[in-house]
């Protein structure tokens, strides 16, 4: 038997914080079984603002976007947005010595 998708009514925030990727997503239920999960994200189109900020990676913050948003926004959990904002896919991608830009924090 194939697996399904069924929405549901539960909040992402009941699962996720505020600052996660999936707090604007829905919440659905897959398979018989009905796990919950998330849909795919789908990135967004980055859109720079004058109040982004720029720095190059250290060797202490290679591979380490977390570090980096930690740095930046007083907690680890932006990581994504810092990825996004320098159309980077991988953490492999989090290199010392790439010029980055931290964008603004916006929840």
């Amino acid at each position: 038997m194939a697996n399904y998708i069924e929405q549901t009514t539960i909040p992402p925030l009941t699962f996720v914080t505020p600052a996660s990727r999936y707090a604007d997503s829905k919440v659905v239920y897959y398979t018989d079984l009905k796990r919950i999960t998330f849909p795919i994200y789908k990135r967004q189109p980055f859109v720079a603002t004058s109040q982004d900020k720029f720095m190059v990676i250290t060797g202490g913050l290679e591979y380490r976007p977390d570090l980096v948003s930690n740095r930046a926004y007083g907690f680890p959990d932006f990581w994504w947005k810092i990825m996004e904002a320098n159309n980077m896919f991988d953490v492999w991608d989090f290199k010392a010595g790439t010029n980055i830009r931290i964008p603004n924090a916006r929840l």
